[in-house]
C-alpha cells in the first residue's frame, strides 16, 4: 500500500519450513479484492499476472494498467521494458533513488522464488510493488503531457490485457480424427506431387550431373585432379614395393613390412577419378536445399530474379517471401508450388497440431502486437501436460509445486494460427478441423477494406478530398472505379470476375484492379514512376498505359498525395508518425540521416528522391575519388526509404488494427462477459467467437455485424462480412442459414 508506505506479502506455496498460509487461506484473503472490478489493478506485465490468478481458480477483474505495455506506448525502442531496467533508468524522475536496482535474477537466478524463504521473497516483492507504483505514476503523467499518448492507452490498450488473455486461453477444439485422415491423404498426395515434380522438371541423372557441375564444379574438378594423382601414386608405390620385395630377404622385418604394404595397396581400390565419384557430387535433388531450389529456379527455369525486391543486396533468394511471389506469378513453378503447399500443410500443421494441444485438450496460440499494431500469432513453450493435476487441494499443493518446479520447461505447444493457408482447398480442409465446442457455433466477421477506408477518412478529414470516401458511401469498389478512370477503360473490365473469366483467352485483359492497388501502394510509399512500372508489368500493364495512369493520379485524387506528403513532412520534422488514434511509431536516427541525405543530394544536383536521373547524378559524388560518399548516399536512400514506407503504414495499418481492437473490446464485454460466448481468435482484420446455439438468431447476427461496423465512426461507412460456421471455413450468410 504505497500511500500508507506499508507493504504486505501473503506467503503460500514456498517449499521451505517457514511459516506460511495454506493455498486456500491465501486465495480467500485476496479473492474479494481481485474479483472486484471497481478496484483498479496495475501490474508490470499484467497479462502474466492475470493468467496466474486465473490459474488459481479466481475470476479477476479490473486489470486496467500494465506498466510494461505503457512503456511500449511511450518508447517502443527502450533497450529493455523490464521493470528493474526502467526504474533504474528513470530513477531520479520517478522518485526511486531510495530503492536498489537488484533484479529477480540477481537474487534468485533463473529458478523459482518458491524455493526461497518467504521473508526474502516478500521483501523483494514489496519493493517491486513500490517500483511499479512509482513508474506507473510517472508514466501516466508523461502520457497525459505528450502527444495525446494517454488516448491510445486509456481508450484502448488498458482493456486488452483481459481481452487478449481471454483469446489466448480460449483456443480451439480440434478434430484430431479429421487431421489423422488428412495426414494419410496428404502424405500420399505429397509423394505424388514429388514424383510429378521430378517428371515435369526432368530431374534425372543428367539433371543431377549438370547441377553438380554448376553448383560444385570447381570442387569436383579439384577432387578429380587430386584423385587421379592419388591413384597414380598408389600404382607407383605398389610397383615400387613389388620390385623391392623381389630382392628382400624373406627372413627380415623389411620383407614382412613390404608384404603387408602390398596387401593393403592391392586390397584398397580407390574410386575412379570421375565426377560421379566426387564427395561433392549431388546424387539426389533436395527440395529443402536453398542451393538446389536456386539452381532449378534461376538456372534451369530461368526465372527473373526478384530478390532485390526484398533485399537490395541479395541475389538468388529462395526464402518464403520470394517463393510466394514466384508461385503467384510464374506458371513454370506450379509443380514446385503444389509440393511446397502440401509439405507445409503436412509438416507444419497436420502432423504437429495433435501434439501441440494444452492441458484442456485445445489448441492455443500466443498473441503479440507488432509494430503496425496488428497481432502476430505463434507457438509457445510450457510444462508437460502430464504434470496436470485436476484437483488441487491444500494437502497436495506443495507436492504439485515441487513437481512443476523440477520439470523442464521445453514442451512446445500451440501454433501460428495466422499461417494456416486459407486460399487453397487443402488449406481450407485443415481449418475445417477446427470446430466449436459442443453446444456452440462459430460466428466470424472481418472488416472489409479497412485500410483503404482509413485512407479515405484521412483524405476527407485532413485534406478535404471526398472523392475516395464518396466511392465507399455509394457502395462502390474504389479500386475498380479508379482503375477505369485512370486507365481509361470501362469499369466492367476492371473487376476481378471479368479478369478471371477471360484470363488465358484471346479476350484477356490486364489485371487493372490489382494494378490500381499497386498504384496506391506506389504513391503511398513515395515511389517514382520506374518503380511503379516494375510493379504493374506483371499485371499486363504496358509502359504507355502505366505512364498515363500515373500522371493522372494526383489530378483525380489530390488528397492522397497530400496525405502522403504530410506524413513524410511530419516524419522529417519529428521522427515519428501516428495512427488516427494517436498510437506513435518512432524512427530513431531518421531525422539526422534525412538531413545528411539532403546535403548529399544538393551537392549532386538531385532535386528529390524521385529524380529521374538519380543514379546518374549520384555519380557526381565521386569527384575527387570519393567513392565513400556514393556508398553513403545509397545507404541513406535505403534507410530513409524504409522508414518512410513504415511511417505511412503506421498511419494506415495501425489505425485499421485499432479499429478492430475497439470492436474486440466491445465484443468481449457484450458477448463474452454478458452472454457467455467464447472468444476464439483475432486474425488480420477478423474476429471469431463461439455462440451458444440456443442464442443464435438473426438479431444476434445483426448485433455481431453492428459491433464490427458501428463501434467506431469514420467519414466512410464501415463494412463487414459476417458468417455463421459449423466449423471454420464452412461459411453461411445469415440469410442462407436461417432460410434453411
Amino acid at each position: 500500500m504505497p500511500l500508507l508506505n506499508e507493504g504486505y506479502y501473503v506467503a503460500y506455496g514456498h517449499l521451505t519450513d517457514d511459516a506460511q498460509c495454506t493455498r486456500s487461506k491465501a486465495l480467500d484473503i485476496a479473492k474479494a479484492f481481485l474479483e472486484d472490478a471497481s478496484h483498479i489493478k496495475a501490474f508490470h506485465n499484467s497479462p502474466f499476472d492475470y493468467s496466474m490468478i486465473l490459474n488459481d481458480g479466481l475470476a479477476p477483474k479490473g486489470f486496467r494498467y500494465c506498466s510494461m505495455d505503457a512503456s511500449q506506448i511511450m518508447n517502443e525502442h527502450e533497450e529493455s521494458h523490464g521493470l528493474k531496467s526502467l526504474t533504474a533508468k528513470y530513477k531520479r524522475y520517478i522518485g526511486a533513488e531510495h530503492l536498489d536496482d537488484f533484479t529477480f535474477e540477481d537474487l534468485f537466478g533463473n529458478g523459482s522464488p518458491l524455493i526461497y524463504s518467504p521473508e526474502i521473497v516478500g521483501i523483494y516483492a514489496i519493493k517491486d510493488v513500490e517500483k511499479g507504483w512509482l513508474l506507473t505514476k510517472f508514466q501516466i503523467d508523461m502520457m497525459r503531457k505528450t502527444d495525446n499518448l494517454d488516448y491510445p492507452y486509456f481508450q484502448l490498450r488498458q482493456y486488452l490485457t483481459e481481452v487478449n488473455t481471454t483469446i489466448e486461453r480460449t483456443g480451439f477444439v480440434v478434430n484430431t480424427d479429421k487431421l489423422a485422415e488428412l495426414e494419410i491423404e496428404f502424405t500420399a498426395k505429397l509423394e505424388d506431387a514429388k514424383r510429378q515434380l521430378h517428371e515435369d522438371y526432368a530431374i534425372d541423372a543428367k539433371f543431377l550431373r549438370e547441377m553438380s557441375r554448376t553448383l560444385k564444379g570447381d570442387k569436383i574438378r579439384g577432387w578429380v585432379t587430386a584423385q587421379s594423382a592419388r591413384i597414380d601414386k598408389q600404382a607407383d608405390m605398389l610397383a615400387k614395393c613389388r620390385t623391392e620385395l623381389k630382392s628382400a630377404n624373406p627372413t627380415t622385418k623389411k620383407y614382412t613390412q613390404l608384404k603387408e604394404r602390398i596387401r593393403k595397396y592391392e586390397s584398397t581400390t580407390l574410386p575412379e577419378a570421375k565426377p560421379e565419384n566426387a564427395p561433392d557430387y549431388i546424387r539426389e535433388f533436395n527440395l529443402s536445399s536453398d542451393h538446389h531450389l536456386g539452381y532449378l529456379i534461376y538456372d534451369v527455369l530461368k526465372v527473373d530474379d526478384k530478390s532485390k525486391v526484398f533485399d537490395k543486396k541479395s541475389e538468388r533468394l529462395t526464402n518464403k517471401k520470394v517463393l510466394a511471389l514466384y508461385y503467384e506469378r510464374e506458371p513454370a513453378l506450379k509443380p514446385l508450388a503444389k509440393y511446397s503447399a502440401l509439405s507445409t500443410l503436412l509438416g507444419t500443421f497436420v502432423k504437429k497440431i495433435p501434439h501441440a494441444m494444452d492441458i484442456d485438450g485445445r489448441l492455443h496460440t500466443n498473441l503479440k502486437t507488432v509494430s503496425t499494431g496488428r497481432y502476430s500469432s505463434k507457438s509457445y513453450a510450457g510444462k508437460s501436460n502430464s504434470l496436470f493435476v485436476d484437483n488441487i487441494t491444500d494437502d497436495n499443493f506443495l507436492d504439485y509445486i515441487r513437481a512443476v518446479i523440477d520439470a523442464p520447461k521445453g514442451t512446445k505447444k500451440g501454433t501460428n494460427l495466422q499461417n494456416i493457408p486459407a486460399r487453397t482447398d487443402d488449406g481450407k480442409r485443415v481449418r475445417k478441423a477446427f470446430e466449436p465446442a459442443p453446444g456452440f457455433i462459430f460466428l466470424g466477421s472481418d472488416l472489409s477494406s479497412i485500410e483503404p477506408r482509413i485512407q479515405a477518412h484521412r483524405m476527407a478529414t485532413e485534406f478535404g478530398d471526398e472523392s475516395f470516401a464518396e466511392m465507399f458511401r455509394k457502395g462502390l469498389d474504389p479500386y475498380t472505379e479508379f482503375a477505369a478512370i485512370l486507365f481509361e477503360v470501362s469499369t466492367e473490365v476492371c473487376t476481378d470476375a471479368y479478369y478471371s473469366s477471360v484470363e488465358g483467352t484471346a479476350d484477356a485483359v490486364p489485371d487493372y484492379r490489382k494494378a490500381m492497388k499497386q498504384m496506391f501502394l506506389a504513391i503511398g510509399y513515395g515511389q517514382a514512376f520506374d518503380m511503379f512500372l516494375q510493379g504493374v508489368i506483371p499485371f499486363g500493364i504496358g509502359e504507355e498505359q502505366a505512364r498515363m495512369a500515373f500522371d493522372k493520379f494526383d489530378e483525380i485524387l489530390p488528397g492522397f498525395k497530400g496525405m502522403v506528403n504530410a506524413t513524410f513532412e511530419h516524419l522529417r520534422e519529428h521522427g515519428w508518425t501516428a495512427s488516427i488514434f494517436h498510437q506513435k511509431r518512432r524512427f530513431p536516427g531518421y531525422v539526422e540521416k534525412y538531413k545528411r541525405l539532403c546535403t548529399l543530394m544538393k551537392r549532386a544536383g538531385i532535386t528529390d528522391k524521385n529524380d529521374p536521373e538519380l543514379g546518374k547524378k549520384s555519380n557526381k559524388l565521386r569527384k575527387g575519388g570519393n567513392g565513400d560518399a556514393v556508398n553513403e548516399f545509397w545507404d541513406l536512400m535505403r534507410f530513409t526509404g524504409g522508414c518512410e514506407r513504415a511511417a505511412f503504414n503506421q498511419t494506415i495499418q495501425s489505425s485499421g488494427a485499432q479499429v478492430l481492437q475497439f470492436c474486440m473490446i466491445r465484443s468481449y464485454y457484450e458477448l463474452t462477459l454478458e452472454r457467455g460466448w467464447e472468444f476464439n481468435l483475432t486474425l488480420h482484420d477478423e474476429q471469431k467467437h463461439s455462440c451458444p446455439k440456443d442464442q443464435l438468431t438473426p438479431e444476434v447476427v445483426e448485433l455481431y455485424t453492428d459491433i464490427m461496423t458501428n463501434t467506431i465512426t469514420l467519414e466512410v461507412p464501415l463494412k463487414s462480412d459476417t458468417v455463421i460456421e459449423p466449423r471454420w471455413m464452412e461459411e453461411y450468410g445469415a440469410d442462407e442459414w436461417f432460410r434453411e
